[in-house]
């Protein structure tokens, strides 16, 4: 699991916890319990003006009755969400959820000392209906139970998360405050029940774009039940607020050089800073980094090849496998090396079709459909041969040549060339196995030199880790929201262009990958 990269932040997370002691109602005190209550908070730390949920009113007689101190939880300074007998101040938890297209991830932190305790993820069961976020807002058009079952599969899973987090660290459910989420905006809304077919049809508008703070019990989390789920801002309909965490957690905002933030999965988001400014875009890759629609593709676990070494003509060839193990298939990372692989070494041509003239027992013909032979049988943990198709590496062009023009799109909005790039911070788990020289080899990445390749991890979910630990963080995502400009690929006449030149390996203008490594 790969960890994202967090800036420091002071520590100031939006729910706290006083502990107070609450004058006894007297003859000569007409003051209500509420009342009281309020003033004591009031007296001894400053709050004024909060609001007290109601399950706090229903037992509030009960509770100011006992002779125990009293430990008030109350969020952003505004409403008293808790009240706990005696002193439980050092027990302050929450989570950081990021709702993605094929994976939840979910991080428990302990918020009165900032330290994250454990991270915990699961694939996405909404995955059965649809790989890609338009097959399930399609699904969900179709009937409002079928909207209400994602939403609740979504939740359920989310569930799962905190359970085992939970049972793992032996902390109670109901000690944990707040949830901080990330997502696409299709997730978003998907979590929140929010109708989604509005984002799957021009002129493709979301229900909201401002952030979000519910009761947990209104969502369903099984955390402490007047807890707050906050939902960070989205940018626009196909860049949600897992893009304003990749932007948060890596700085991007800051930038004053060019610099491009790559998040790949089935949607990828491409983000561009240039003097502060931030633009940015979604592309529709596909799962195949993932292994999806690969013949013998799966996610980058135990028993995946993650890297190929193939030699010269192609007879002979080394991999790495996760675990170290007998492979059972390829995982992104190693598909794009098997392509920039067999690519340099002339099996296939730069349109990515192979040459069946290469001497090499490897290249062979089954069921009509050419393939080169990554592991034999007698190697691979499954028994039978793990190869590389025709079809595989046009699922690999078509998904590296939509990021790429995404990429060259948003450049070219700024006039900027390859060399104008200061920096390429790619997110997600698949960068972390990612050979930089094979990216630009196929084309996947722009040809930068490799020192300004930069792996950041889940930084989506490093972003609502910031976010939980700081409020002022919060502000920073609503002004990310705000001021990122959103482009429309589709209306874009440079993405049209890009992706046709970069259905060639590494592109039809072989120049712009002519650097050092």
């Amino acid at each position: 699991m790969e960890e994202g990269i967090e800036g420091k932040v002071k520590l100031d997370p939006a729910f706290r916890k006083f502990v107070i002691t609450v004058s006894k109602p007297a003859i000569s005190d007409r003051r209500s319990d509420e009342v009281r209550l309020l003033d004591s908070l009031g007296e001894k730390y400053g709050l004024r003006h909060l609001s007290i949920d109601y399950s706090v009113l229903k037992d509030l007689p009960n509770n100011l009755y006992l002779p125990d101190a009293l430990t008030a939880v109350v969020w952003n300074d505004s409403e008293l969400i808790s009240l706990e007998k005696g002193d439980t101040s050092s027990i302050q938890y929450a989570l950081a959820i990021d709702v993605g297209t094929s994976r939840i991830t979910c991080s428990l932190v302990d918020t009165s000392t900032g330290h994250k305790l454990a991270r915990r993820s699961i694939e996405n069961p909404q995955i059965t209906y649809g790989e890609d976020v338009m097959t399930r807002a399609t699904f969900a058009q179709l009937s409002d139970e079928n909207r209400v079952h994602l939403q609740k599969i979504v939740v359920e899973g989310i569930n799962q998360l905190i359970e085992n987090l939970c049972t793992e660290n032996e902390i109670s459910p109901a000690n944990i405050y707040e949830a901080v989420v990330v997502g696409n905006t299709v997730m978003h809304h998907m979590l929140l029940g929010i109708e989604t077919k509005h984002l799957a049809m021009s002129p493709f508008e979301p229900a909201t774009k401002a952030p979000i703070h519910i009761k947990s019990g209104e969502v369903g989390l099984k955390m402490n039940r007047m807890g707050i789920v906050t939902l960070l801002p989205i940018i626009d309909v196909f860049v949600g607020s897992d893009a304003v965490g990749d932007i948060i957690s890596t700085g991007l905002y800051r930038s004053r050089k060019p610099s491009l933030l790559l998040d790949i999965g089935t949607n990828t988001e491409v983000m561009l800073s240039y003097k502060g400014i931030v633009s940015a875009c979604s592309c529709a890759s596909g799962p195949a980094f993932e292994g999806v629609h690969i013949e013998h593709g799966m996610k980058a676990v135990t028993g995946a090849i993650e890297s190929i070494r193939i030699n010269e003509g192609g007879l002979d060839l080394s991999y790495d496998v996760i675990g170290g193990n007998k492979p059972i298939g390829l995982c992104g990372s190693g598909i794009v090396d098997a392509i920039a692989q067999l690519l340099s070494r002339g099996i296939i041509d730069r349109v990515g079709r192979f040459n069946t003239a290469s001497e090499t027992p490897r290249l062979k013909k089954q069921g009509g459909v050419i393939k080169y032979v990554v592991a034999w049988s007698e190697e691979s943990d499954t028994g039978s041969e793990i190869t590389v198709s025709q079809k595989d590496i046009t699922e690999v062009i078509l998904a590296k040549a939509a990021i790429y023009s995404a990429c060259a799109s948003l450049m070219a909005m700024k006039k900027l060339g390859i060399k104008d790039i200061n920096k390429i911070m790619v997110a997600g788990a698949f960068g972390s196995h990612l050979d930089k020289n094979n990216a630009k080899a196929i084309g996947l990445l722009p040809a930068v030199d490799n020192d300004k390749i930069h792996f950041v991890g889940n930084s989506a979910l490093a972003g609502a880790e910031m976010a939980l630990r700081s409020r002022s963080n919060r502000l920073l995502s609503d002004r990310i929201s705000e001021s990122t400009i959103y482009v429309e690929l589709a209306t874009s006449n440079d993405f049209d262009r890009e992706f046709t030149g970069a259905l060639w390996l590494p592109h039809r203008d072989a120049s712009r990958f002519q650097v050092k490594a």
